[in-house]
Parts: C-alpha cells; structure tokens; sequence
C-alpha cells in the first residue's frame, strides 16, 4: 500500500521545488540534517550545486571547517587560481582582492567556486591524515615545541630565532600558495608559451595580503624608494589596517624558517630519494637569491621547490603511509626537468629576486626584504 502524504506536509510538494530548497538553507548543519529526513528529500538534496554547498559551509566555518577560513580558502583555491587563469580581467581582481587578505579571498572563492559533498569528506579525513601530522611537524619547526628544547637560545636548537608563530596557519600559508600556483609549473616544463600562468605580481600579493608580517609591514613603513610591487597598502577592511597597527605574527618569517628548518627538509629529502637521486647533493637555497647558482643548482632549486608547492594533498608527500602514490607523478617532473635547456626567467624586485615559476622562498625573501633576509 502506498505512503499516505499529507497535502499539508513538505513532501506535497512538487519535486522541482523541493530541489530549490538549498536556497532558502542557513548553513551546512541544515542541509545534513534536511537530507537525512527521508529519502525523498536525500534525493533532492543531492541535486544542490557546488556553489550553493560552499555557500552553507561557509556559514558554518568557524564550526565544522577550523581553521577559519583557511580550509576552505584552501578546498577552493585550486578552482579559484584556474578561474583566475581565463582573462587578464580575472587575474586583476584576483590580485585586487588579496589585498584584503585571507576572508576576501574568501569571499571571492564564494563568487566563482564551490564544494561538494565528497570533497568536505576527503577534507574531513585529511585533518587526520595530513593537515594535523604537518602542523605537528611546523610546530617543532617554528611553534612552541620548537622553543620548548632545552638550552634553545645556548646552542639547543641550530637556528634559535624569535618568531611569533601559529603553525597550523604557517601548514595553510604553505597549502593554498601551492593550491593557486602550482598549475603554472606545467607549462613550463612542456615549454608550453600559449597556456596563461598567474604573474609574479599576483603571487607577491598573496604573500604580502594572506601572509600579514611585521617584516612584509616594513614596506608600508619606508621612507626612502621602495618598489611598488613591494609596497603595502594600509586598508581597514585588510591585514594592515594602518600605518601604526603591527601584524600580530611573523607569518613569512614563520615560513620561510619552516622550509630551511633541519627538521622539515629531512621529509622532502626522503621523498625525493624515492623519486631519483638529486640533481645537486647538499644543495642550500640561502637568504640570498645567488645568482651563481643558476650554472650548477637551478634544477635543484626547481626540484625541491615544485615538490614543496603541490597543495593540500601535497603535503602528503611529508607522509610515509601517503608518498608512495605520488612518485609517478613526481617522476615525470623530474624527467622534464632534466630535459630543460635553462632555467626560467628571473624577475628582480629591488635587490632581491624571484622567477617566473611559484617560487616560494623568493617570493617570501622579497617581501620580507630590508628587515632580517637582507637590505
């Protein structure tokens, strides 16, 4: 005998309107629990779009999607750099954007991206599988248990510093820099000049905006000439509200240590070994862009700096249980760059530099330039 609904009830309802209804939802928690009500309802709940499911996220982040909104800003990051990609339009606003920081790319991640159900899954698991063990990882690099060695500033630790840190966003600085830039690496390696890849401009404004440090804020404090692709703008909807207000962490400073740390690099350098052997052993990419190193250790550089920047999943390569299905793919980079004649352009921004591929530590050495990576 069939079900009996009552004409007053929801499900009276046609079902093209009953797939309408994650419009009128206020967040995740609604749309979870509207689908769990019968199977009618699952059905039409699975009809949501993307962006309607990133939108009720969102509503919840500093709920269910901690660290707000860096996990997020993370899961869509990828799409939002590819939107980006499509026009020189794109890209400005992109740019634009990031100069108010973490919550408005946020906000434009909202505008042009969105999220699935399988996606918040995966993200879900990799909390426990990767973005814990790495921020774990961070910490005894830059984090409290970093200074909790004994002895660290006679000699406990090799690089005892004072950093203000918080590691679990220094792993997310790390992640979603790689999210938006690391399909540019591609064309490069195929010597593909047609496919459009986000400038250095673009990326030295996601250091200065997403990454807010009291050595980027330099920039907005110089008297003297200053490039202006280093300068920062004092903004009260960004990371720098004014000329007087100082960042409350040393973010590129917490990254950039992270990277050269004797307790980060021993991850990599196992991976890699898995890969092939190096192009350059003992390879030290400094302070300094050494522009005498473009002979003997580009390829390195570029080696280890393309593993470093691959995302979110990425960072799976850190882990033993996880590094195993990336070696493919990682062979295949380091085929193709063997085969590059040269290296790719450099881009020079007062006295420091960077290139034209995601190169991380120069763009973090540019815009902490004139405070403790050198004047």
């Amino acid at each position: 005998m069939a079900d009996i609904i009552d004409k007053n009830s929801l499900l009276a309802l046609p079902k093209d309107i009953l797939v309408m209804l994650p419009d009128f939802l206020h967040n995740i928690e609604d749309y979870k629990n509207l689908s769990s009500t019968c199977r009618t309802l699952r059905g039409c709940m699975e009809a949501a779009t993307p962006s309607q499911i990133l939108r009720l996220a969102a509503a919840q982040e500093s709920t269910f999607f901690r660290p707000a909104p860096f996990l997020l800003v993370a899961a869509t990051s990828r799409e939002l750099g590819h939107w980006a990609r499509r026009s020189d339009a794109n890209e400005l606003e992109l740019a634009t954007k990031l100069e108010g920081g973490m919550p408005a790319l946020m906000g434009l991640a909202l505008e042009h991206c969105g999220l699935t159900m399988q996606r918040i899954r995966e993200l879900h698991l990799m909390r426990f599988s990767i973005i814990n063990p790495v921020s774990d990882i961070v910490d005894k690099c830059v984090g409290t248990q970093w200074y909790a060695h004994e002895d660290f500033w006679d000699g406990g630790v090799s690089d005892a510093y004072t950093i203000h840190s918080e590691p679990l966003q220094t792993v997310f600085h790390l992640a979603i820099y790689g999210e938006l830039f690391a399909p540019d690496f591609e064309p490069i390696l195929n010597g593909d000049t047609a496919t459009r890849r986000l400038g250095v401009d673009t990326r030295i404004e996601y250091i200065k905006y997403c990454l807010p440090s009291f050595e980027t804020e330099c920039g907005l404090k110089h008297d003297g000439p200053v490039d202006p692709r280093r300068a920062i703008k004092a903004s009260a909807l960004g990371p720098y509200p004014s000329r007087d207000d100082q960042p409350e962490y040393n973010h590129n400073i917490a990254l950039t240590w992270t990277m050269r740390s004797s307790r980060f690099k021993p991850y990599w350098r196992a991976f890699r070994a898995l890969v092939g052997p190096d192009f350059q052993d003992d390879f030290d990419d400094g302070w300094w862009f050494d522009e005498d190193d473009q002979e003997s250790g580009w390829r390195q550089r570029m080696w280890e700096n393309m593993l470093i920047c691959q995302g979110l999943e990425g960072l799976g390569m850190m882990r033993p249980d996880l590094r195993d299905a990336w070696v493919p793919k990682a062979r295949e980079w380091r085929e193709k760059i063997a085969k590059l004649e040269r290296e790719p352009p450099l881009t020079k921004i007062d006295r420091q530099a960077t290139l034209e591929y995601p190169y991380l530590l120069g763009d973090l050495r540019i815009c902490a330039a004139g405070y403790v990576l050198g004047t």
